[in-house]
């Protein structure tokens, strides 16, 4: 009974009853209109009319338009409604101002090979004299971020568990000295966190300044409630990412799902790894949980800075002093010779253009000999289903493990309808034997991957936050390689026959798939 009074009583749950109070009165009182007046009903079609013909002038993805087609059409003028205030996605003069002033900040960032301060041009130039198809994909990224650039002088390690990056955290942050930057969507109180927390709290007390940055909705059902402020009480300098509020707002389905950790401008950490005792197999939830994660040392680890601070500012609403840490990032020990090139991916207008989703189909579309994918979940777009069909029709090889226990059972099945198109053209999709695979790599060719957060789903595609490092001619593609190759030899490969939905299942994915697109 607590326990339900607790949920009830929560900020979450009120401000979720105040938010549905707000859609509930919004439409009585447009239907109420709608029905009792004729000048409301011709404002309304004329509203509706104005709706659609914005909608199909916007150069937007094709399944978007359809899902607001819809609402629009079938929940007039409700829909038409809804349509102006989530659709609009426009920063506020003052926000936007603010993240011009960020960008223009975080873009004075330079770093130092053989002594001298560059940007990245010479870096670009030997990866364009070596590998042209290489460049064009590296030029992509770099248009479509702004913050993002190219580095030489640094090396990396994959982790395929939790387990052993968990162990190898631990260790670079018992060596902090100067600071500690953790960005991450999920938080919870636990034997991982507690042992991190502890480490935390040891470095304030040594004089290492802390960050923290977590996300308010991913974290509503692992974290007390205003948690930052008890971390903040003990020394750790701790944010909540969009907090939620009892308001109207699309920004609460743009979710900070980035899970980047820095020690000192050493090193960094990213992939699909959270802090939470599932992500290292502590509680068992669906059966292992197999995940994955990088470890960056060297200069790419200013790309992760920037990244790290640029949400850090915009949540503080204060510019952080770069050079103060910028200046502690330096060449890899030993540099493995890759190029790295860590890069953000979220909504517009944040971003102008879907950064991870473009670097995928770079990768997908120019594959010559075959292509890996490892995703929780598998609900793709027009654009990233063709890429994946014609590179298994002009005979890349292209196989994609999935989860063999999901963790939403809608999701499942979402996943599980896009499998037959796709295995049509001869794409080899697995499901992974042993439970549950959290892991989000791609590569191809022993040349390429990126590691991440990167979900193939529309959230992380189109409404999250998330970030990534693009690798090329690391040895680690090769390790995630061996590591993929060991994951499908514990995997079950799907035919049509087992890929085939029920009755239910169809009527379920059909109904979901018109508004996937906006969940």
């Amino acid at each position: 009974m607590r326990k339900i009074c607790r949920v009830f009583f929560s900020r979450y749950f009120i401000s979720a009853a105040l938010i549905l109070a707000e859609l509930v009165l919004l439409g009585y009182i447009l239907f109420w209109a709608y029905e009792y007046s004729w000048i409301a009903l011709l404002f309304f079609a004329a509203v509706n009319a104005a709706a659609l013909i914005s909608l199909i002038n916007r150069d937007a993805n094709p399944e978007y338009k359809v899902s607001w087609l819809a609402v629009i059409t079938v929940l007039p003028p409700f829909g038409a409604a809804l349509y102006s205030i989530f659709y609009s996605r426009r920063l506020s003069r003052k926000n936007a101002e603010f993240m011009r002033r960020i960008y223009d900040n975080l873009d004075d960032f330079r770093y130092t090979v053989d002594g001298k301060a560059t940007k990245g041009e010479e870096e670009f130039g030997l990866l364009h004299s070596e590998l042209p198809l290489a460049a064009g994909k590296a030029h992509a990224i770099l248009n479509d971020d702004r913050l993002a650039n190219i580095y030489l002088q640094s090396s990396s390690r994959f982790f395929s568990s939790g387990e052993d990056m968990f162990e190898s955290i631990l260790e670079d942050l018992s060596k902090a000295k100067k600071y500690v930057f953790l960005e991450y969507f999920i938080i919870e109180e636990g034997k991982m966190w507690d042992r991190i927390h502890a480490l935390l709290k040891q470095k304030v007390r040594e004089g290492v300044e802390v960050r923290l940055l977590y996300d308010d909705i991913g974290c509503m059902k692992t974290l007390p409630a205003r948690y930052d402020r008890r971390l903040c009480a003990e020394g750790i300098k701790c944010k909540r990412f969009s907090p939620v509020s009892p308001r109207i707002s699309t920004a609460h389905n743009n979710r900070d799902h980035r899970k980047i950790l820095i020690v000192d401008g050493r090193v960094a950490y990213t992939g699909g790894i959270n802090i939470a005792d599932e992500y290292i197999n502590r509680k068992k939830r669906f059966g292992y949980w197999k995940d994955g994660g990088i470890r960056i040392e060297g200069e790419a680890v200013l790309g992760f800075l920037k990244l790290f601070l640029s949400s850090w500012d915009f949540t503080a609403g204060s510019l952080s002093e770069v050079d103060k840490y910028s200046s502690d990032v330096i060449p890899a020990p030993v540099s493995d010779g890759g190029f790295y090139i860590p890069f953000g991916s979220g909504p517009a207008p944040v971003y102008e253009r879907p950064v991870g989703k473009n670097a995928l189909l770079n990768l997908i579309n120019q594959a010559e000999k075959y292509l890996y994918i490892t995703t929780p979940y598998l609900i793709v777009d027009y654009d990233l289903t063709e890429s994946l069909r014609n590179a298994a029709l002009r005979g890349v090889d292209v196989r994609i493990i999935t989860p063999g226990v999901a963790d939403k059972k809608l999701i499942k099945i979402m996943t599980k309808s896009s499998y037959p198109y796709l295995m049509r053209a001869g794409v080899r999709i697995y499901e992974y034997a042993r439970g549950f695979i959290h892991e989000k790599t791609i590569l191809s060719d022993d040349l390429y991957a990126i590691v991440g957060t990167i979900n193939l789903d529309y959230r992380s595609l189109v409404h999250h936050f998330e970030d990534a490092v693009w690798m090329c001619g690391t040895p680690t593609v090769r390790k995630i390689r061996e590591e993929f190759i060991k994951t499908v030899s514990v995997s079950n490969q799907k035919d049509s026959k087992a890929a085939r939905l029920t009755p239910l299942e169809w009527i379920v994915r059909n109904l979901i798939r018109i508004f996937a697109p906006l969940l």
